[in-house]
């Protein structure tokens, strides 16, 4: 619960949003990497 009320404080700031978007960008691509087709896979 306390990450939880020091993560909402911290989105509140500038630096937090910018860190918020950042974490998420990088989860995104992470993701979509992860499940990308290879191209060496047998069809």
């Amino acid at each position: 619960m306390g990450f939880i009320l020091d993560l909402t404080s911290m989105l509140k700031e500038p630096a937090g949003m910018v860190g918020a978007v950042v974490v998420i960008a990088a989860v995104y691509f992470l993701i979509k990497w992860v499940f990308a087709p290879h191209p060496d896979d047998e069809q």
